[in-house]
């Protein structure tokens, strides 16, 4: 499923994150540049190349107690995956953070199967989990879950390993720690508030928890306009009976925890898989940063874990009943990422070139004829055309607290003419009231078209000298 990504790489995420994740975005993406070039596609390749490495791991994990054809149905959720997999999470840093988190989760595990170098293995896994942490703040929904399995498989072990482990989980954290503490550094997206419950349940219960287990989805109309999909009525069935059975499954493996009919290693590795539904959720409800149906990202941890909170209910029903049980999900997953995609794909075909790249290459011909090299647009058009140019036009956010990379902010502002783009797919501003607002700042304001982008081409006020 995530190979579509790749397909529609022209829509590269480049540089999302909530502010400080650029160094962690380097890190992913420049080796991959340095070979292949800096192009949308490595882009997405890197991100790819980690959610298959942590499938990978999941899949190795489960291998310990399980052969392996069961083991490859387990692995399934991540490979028939929802939008909240494929999408916003499926970008360089949040991905390596989640397949650092999957590999923590690997390590510690590990200490369970090889008695005899558990300190080593508890260490390892505690060091992954803060690096995890560092690379992108999402994983700390996942601080019970990785933390408590470790903090018992430690003391299960040996007394004297918990400090290990806990040494060793925030030496992994000394980055996160530092990064926080460089200048202009934001903490926004780490806060929680009870103040938001009300707003928040509502968004979970009417479109987040519904997307991210696939019994509702979205999809995109017009690259960010999205909106929901009307399945036929035996679909919608699928989709129902999916989110049922799933919900059945993670329900299994909490209450596994208390029969001894489960061998004990897939009795405590699947109750911690589980218990990441109910912590995600409550972290959901008070989380500052949810704001709309595109929240369902922070869901994405649903479907990570749930191979993990699978395993009781393998182990109870047996692997063809278990895969009865879950095919209803794992067939309302595939649809709903699918049809997600909206007009990057056509049927069961891939689209592999949308035709709003025209209007890109048509803007970026217009600017180059007119001698702007810098330029402005909301949020998700900047860094997007930033990097379709490669940075032979700078474009930077509208709202400067959106910046990602200073240096592009000060060359903008130091330039004495500049474009105005406005993305009618993109673009968050009222086109009107922009214009307007170039008009009384500026000097001299011309208005003109490059395929479906509205672009002003505008003089600074200083640019043009006082006349004599």
């Amino acid at each position: 499923m995530q190979a579509i990504h790749i397909l529609r790489g022209e829509h590269s995420p480049f540089l999302w994150g909530s502010g400080y994740q650029t160094s962690a975005d380097a890190f992913v993406a420049a080796g991959w540049f340095a070979i292949l070039g800096p192009t949308p596609f490595v882009l997405m390749v890197s991100a790819l190349t980690l959610h298959v490495l942590a499938t990978w791991l999941v899949f190795a994990t489960l291998r310990r107690c399980f052969r392996p054809w069961t083991s490859l149905l387990l692995s399934l959720p991540l490979v028939f995956a929802p939008s909240s997999i494929h999408t916003y999470a499926l970008y360089p840093p949040r991905q390596l953070s989640i397949t650092l988190a999957v590999a923590a989760l690997w390590a510690i595990d590990a200490a369970v199967h090889r008695p005899r170098r558990a300190s080593a293995w508890l260490a390892f896994g505690g060091l992954l989990y803060g690096l995890a942490v560092s690379a992108d703040p999402y994983p700390m929904v996942l601080a019970p879950i990785v933390l408590g399995y470790g903090g018992l498989v430690a003391l299960r072990r040996a007394t004297f390993r918990v400090p290990a482990f806990g040494m060793a989980t925030l030496a992994g954290l000394v980055p996160f720690a530092l990064i926080h503490r460089a200048a202009g550094a934001k903490s926004g997206p780490l806060g929680l508030s009870t103040s938001v419950f009300a707003h928040n349940w509502e968004l979970l219960a009417r479109e987040c928890l519904p997307w991210a287990l696939s019994y509702k989805v979205h999809y995109a109309r017009n690259v960010m306009d999205y909106a929901p999909w009307e399945p036929p009525i035996a679909v919608q069935a699928i989709q129902i009976t999916g989110a049922v059975f799933a919900c059945a499954i993670v329900a299994t493996g909490i209450g596994a925890v208390f029969t001894k009919k489960v061998p004990s290693p897939i009795r405590r590795l699947g109750f911690f898989g589980a218990m990441t539904y109910p912590v995600a959720i409550g972290a959901f409800l008070v989380s500052v940063m949810v704001m709309d149906h595109f929240s369902m990202r922070y869901l994405a941890v649903l479907t990570m874990m749930l191979p993990f909170a699978s395993m009781p209910a393998a182990r109870l029903l047996g692997g063809p009943r278990f895969a009865v049980a879950i095919a209803p999900h794992l067939v309302a997953s595939a649809l709903c990422g699918w049809v997600g995609y909206g007009p990057f794909v056509r049927g069961i075909v891939p689209v592999l070139e949308t035709p709003e790249l025209h209007d890109d290459y048509a803007l970026f011909d217009l600017l180059q004829a007119r001698g702007v090299a810098h330029a402005q647009a909301d949020y998700w058009a900047s860094y997007r055309l930033t990097f379709l140019f490669g940075e032979h036009i700078v474009v930077v956010p509208t709202n400067p607290s959106e910046d990602r990379y200073p240096l592009y902010r000060r060359a903008f502002e130091a330039a004495p003419v500049f474009a105005y783009v406005f993305d009618p797919g993109r673009s968050r501003e009222n086109l009107a009231e922009a214009e307007a607002s170039l008009v009384r700042a500026n000097a001299k304001v011309e208005r003109t078209q490059a395929g479906g982008h509205t672009v002003f081409l505008v003089t600074r006020a200083e640019a043009i000298p006082p006349s004599p």
